[in-house]
């Protein structure tokens, strides 16, 4: 089916059937216009079911500079009270049963050896961050309609301007990863070209970042795959016949996997005993609309990385996760919205030069007093945490445990993460928060704020509508 889908013309929907689907290999969706399409992820519509874990099946050849990173770098789990020192798993944060990807195109770097250098189409020369027009040097080579790439570089080492425009001039520590690379963007911003006069381009989106001479900002191919969804299917993995083995050694019982990819969606998509559920890599204009995710501990059910304008809506979480809703390294402009978290919840920033993110209108249920749900994750080489105007907007926290008196409830935020914006948090308890570098905070322990989703606020702005 997946064959005769992509060599269909025109738009193509496969839909698959109400009961359960084995599955024992990887399934690539490979062009624009591919709905895979089951009958909804209840208990009477479509399961695709996995019985074994990608660590199982040959090595993909997509992950092949991945597996040499991990070996050139050392990269290992060590846990000495639990006697573990073994190799990070490839499939940790990659890979999916369901993969889409355009295979012309990288996906991810991370050798300095395989990058290959993107064709540059314009330099961007003037530009302000909020506008949606500036000026380039050459627009012969842009068309409107297209989706490209624009680069931010740092090529002014370890005390560069655009370092400090990131962190917003804060005292931050800052890895290493910033300026290791100067012919690597540490910022790239996936935009769509909707006017081009002469020399003056204009966008669907705003700018992140202004451009300046010394950011070097340029204007490269790229070539994503569109309109592609996936809809209404339920993802299970066997139940575990053992207990969780370490973080970084995951079999790979991932589901989803999107790289390179815009102006798609995932909608009523769920996961049971996964070790991730959807993850996503070097794309933008995503949305992930619906799901619910349980069973076992697993890595992360959605994770936002290296992308732009991605939104995850009425996801649930229900079951027990490291990185609940995560904006990994690279993630920037993307929201979680009417979102739940029952367990051990996470809220993950994960370091890597993510800004300008927003959790929006989520319920958080914490059953360990004291256990943050502030979450920083990631290595030191890619610190701090997060960069200028992460927010958190109306976040309520259910405690659920025996509070007598009425005590004041601590929780420590991110302590390295520079102006952050946290407004209406609040709890079935006082709670006081301590977060890093000029921390704005309003309306702490209040609900009921006057806007309960800043995401919907703006959208309704942006559309003019009442």
């Amino acid at each position: 089916a997946f064959k005769a889908a992509h060599e269909a013309e025109g738009t193509v929907v496969l839909r698959l059937p109400a009961g359960k689907i084995i599955l024992t290999e990887i399934l690539y969706i490979e062009r624009s216009n591919f709905v895979l399409q089951g009958t909804g992820d209840g208990v009477d519509g479509t399961v695709i079911y996995m019985p074994k874990a990608m660590s199982e099946i040959p090595d993909p050849d997509e992950l092949t500079e991945l597996r040499e990173y991990l070996i050139v770098n050392n990269k290992r789990q060590r846990e000495k009270d639990r006697g573990i020192d073994e190799p990070f798993s490839q499939y940790a944060w990659s890979g999916g049963f369901i993969w889409v990807q355009n295979p012309e195109i990288q996906s991810k770097i991370y050798l300095k050896k395989y990058y290959r250098e993107p064709e540059v189409i314009a330099n961007a020369i003037a530009g302000k961050r909020g506008d949606r027009s500036f000026e380039v040097k050459d627009g012969s080579f842009l068309k409107a309609g297209e989706a490209v790439r624009l680069n931010w570089f740092n090529k002014e080492g370890e005390e560069s301007s655009l370092i400090s425009h990131l962190y917003d001039g804060k005292d931050v520590v800052v890895g290493l990863r910033h300026w290791e690379n100067p012919d690597v963007p540490i910022i790239k911003q996936e935009v769509t070209i909707v006017e081009v006069e002469g020399n003056s381009v204009t966008l669907k989106e705003q700018l992140l970042h202004d451009l300046r001479p010394e950011w070097f900002p340029t204007i490269t191919k790229w070539e994503a795959l569109s309109e592609v969804g996936i809809e209404g299917i339920k993802f299970e993995f066997p139940d575990p016949d053992d207990t969780y083995i370490a973080h970084h050694l995951e079999k790979g019982y991932n589901a989803i996997y999107l790289t390179n990819v815009t102006q798609s969606w995932c909608k009523n998509v769920s996961v049971h005993n996964g070790d991730s559920g959807i993850l996503i890599e070097v794309s933008s204009n995503i949305t992930i609309e619906g799901g619910t995710y349980t069973g076992k501990l697993s890595h992360y059910t959605i994770m936002f990385g290296d992308v732009s304008s991605l939104l995850g809506r009425h996801v649930n979480v229900n079951g027990p996760c490291r990185h609940s809703l995560s904006f990994n390294t690279g993630a920037k402009g993307c929201v979680y919205t009417d979102c739940s978290v029952i367990v051990k919840p996470s809220l993950d920033q994960h370091g890597g030069a993510n800004h300008q993110n927003l959790f929006d209108n989520i319920k958080i249920l914490e059953t360990t007093a004291g256990r943050t749900f502030f979450y920083k994750g990631g290595d030191g080489y890619w610190s701090p945490t997060h960069g200028a105007f992460s927010t958190f907007w109306n976040i309520l926290v259910d405690f659920a445990y025996e509070n007598s008196g009425n005590k004041t409830i601590e929780l420590e935020g991110v302590p390295n993460g520079p102006s952050a914006r946290l407004i209406g948090l609040h709890a079935n308890y006082p709670m006081e928060i301590t977060y890093g570098p000029a921390a704005y905070m309003e309306g702490i322990n209040k609900a009921n704020i006057a806007v309960p989703s800043l995401y919907a606020h703006q959208l309704k702005k942006r559309l003019n509508t009442k």
